[in-house]
């Protein structure tokens, strides 16, 4: 399989690529900074701002499937204070409004996309704790992925939504929960799981048209 994965120089997205092609799959990975993508055979590096919808389009073309791993960089406790700068306050909204587009132009069909517990369809889920620490702490992220994810389920493509709890970067156990009605074991998970879980998604292609929270 060929697969274009967007948001790679850290967290679940390199873990993502890392896990592709331990399997055998050609991956293209889109960043802004191509020198922060480590080398590795069967890896193509391609240039781009995800916000630039030129940028997407160029990329996208080609490929079996599509994964976005995309987040706000800046911290959610400078953003809640008023001194963040925002430059991508709305990146996942932007930019997998353009994936969307480039998909439906070139004719691809699959898309798993990372968001995060609490957000849609596992929004009632969320504990009073993990509530309180969103509003305050995390207010514009979430509510960015939640526009991403209002997106993604009008897209018409065959999408699948990733919503992991708490993110560590512990080894992966292999044992994670991955439930659609929402129901979690821990509140943290490990990066290298929730990268196993897209690869299933992608090479079974389960759970199509689904929000499914994967937790420890």
């Amino acid at each position: 399989m060929h697969v274009i994965v967007l948001g790679v120089t850290r967290g679940t997205g390199r873990a993502t690529v890392h896990t592709l092609l331990q399997h055998g799959h050609t991956v293209t990975a889109f960043a802004r900074d191509p020198a922060k993508v480590p080398a590795a055979p069967n890896l193509t590096v391609v240039q781009g701002d995800a916000m630039n919808s030129d940028d997407v389009a160029r990329a996208v073309p080609g490929h079996d499937a599509v994964v976005v791993s995309l987040g706000i960089s800046e911290s959610g406790f400078r953003l809640a204070l008023g001194l963040g700068t925002r430059p991508e306050g709305n990146v996942c909204e932007v930019g997998t409004r353009n994936v969307i587009a480039a998909m439906r132009q070139s004719g691809i069909a699959r898309l798993v996309v990372v968001s995060s517990f609490g957000v849609g369809d596992s929004r009632g889920k969320l504990p009073l704790l993990f509530k309180l620490f969103y509003i305050i702490a995390l207010r514009e992220h979430m509510r960015d992925k939640e526009q991403m994810e209002l997106l993604v389920k009008a897209s018409g493509l065959d999408w699948t939504l990733v919503q992991p709890v708490g993110l560590d970067d512990k080894p992966g156990t292999g044992k994670a929960l991955v439930t659609t009605d929402g129901a979690i074991r821990g509140n943290m998970v490990s990066r290298q799981d929730v990268a196993d879980l897209i690869l299933h998604l992608l090479t079974e292609r389960s759970h199509v048209g689904e929000s499914v929270v994967i937790s420890g």
